[in-house]
C-alpha cells in the first residue's frame, strides 16, 4: 500500500513539476476582406480577396477578379485563385500581430483570358482585324509577400508571384498586388 501511495505521490508531483503550459488560443479576428488597388484602379479589374486565419501562422483564402470593361488591354476576363499562406511573423506570445509579416503563398488559378486567335485583312476597309478567342486556364503557382496589420485590424499587404497554366502548355499567369482591407 505504501508503494502505491508513493507512486501516486510521485505521479502527482511530476505532473505539476513537468507539466507544459499549453498556449491558450486567444480570441482574435479570423476573417479578412481585401481589395487589390492597382488592379482595380489601373486595369479596371477589381480583385476582391477573402482570407480565413486557421491559426497564428497559416491561412487559406481566395481571390475573385472580374474585368468590368472590354476596352481594357488586361488579358484576364475572370479569375478565381484559391491560396494557402504560411506566415513567418507574429505569434500568440509575442507583441506582434498573428498572421502578419513575411509569407509564402501556394496558389491555384482558374481563369478565362482573351487571346489573339488570328487576323485577316479586310480589303473593303483596308484594315487588318484581329479576332479574339477566349481561353480557359488552370494552374498552380507560388508567391511571396508581406502583410501589415494595424492595431485597429486594418490590413496592408504586397505580394508578387506567378504560376504555370496547365491547360495551355506555353502559358502562365501572374499574381501581384497591393491590397488594403479589414480583419474582422
Amino acid at each position: 500500500m505504501k508503494t502505491i501511495s508513493f507512486l501516486a505521490f510521485l505521479l502527482a508531483i511530476s505532473n505539476f513539476a513537468f507539466s507544459q503550459t499549453t498556449e491558450s488560443n486567444p480570441s482574435f479576428q479570423r476573417n479578412e476582406l481585401k481589395l487589390n488597388l492597382p488592379m482595380t484602379i489601373f486595369a479596371s479589374y477589381p480583385e476582391i480577396s477573402y482570407e480565413r486565419l486557421l491559426n497564428s501562422d497559416i491561412s487559406v483564402g481566395a481571390s475573385l477578379g472580374l474585368r468590368v470593361s472590354d476596352g481594357q488591354e488586361y488579358p484576364l476576363k475572370f479569375s478565381l485563385m484559391p491560396h494557402f499562406r504560411w506566415f513567418f511573423g507574429g505569434s500568440y506570445s509575442s507583441l506582434q500581430k498573428v498572421a502578419a509579416g513575411f509569407f509564402i503563398e501556394l496558389n491555384s488559378g482558374l481563369f478565362t483570358r482573351d487571346d489573339l486567335g488570328g487576323s485577316y485583312y479586310d480589303q473593303s476597309s483596308g484594315y487588318t482585324e484581329y479576332r479574339k478567342d477566349t481561353k480557359f486556364g488552370a494552374g498552380f503557382g507560388l508567391a511571396v509577400g508581406w502583410k501589415y496589420v494595424s492595431t485597429n485590424n486594418w490590413i496592408g499587404e504586397i505580394y508578387l508571384g506567378g504560376g504555370r497554366d496547365f491547360a495551355n502548355s506555353d502559358e502562365g499567369y501572374s499574381r501581384f498586388g497591393i491590397s488594403i482591407g479589414k480583419r474582422f
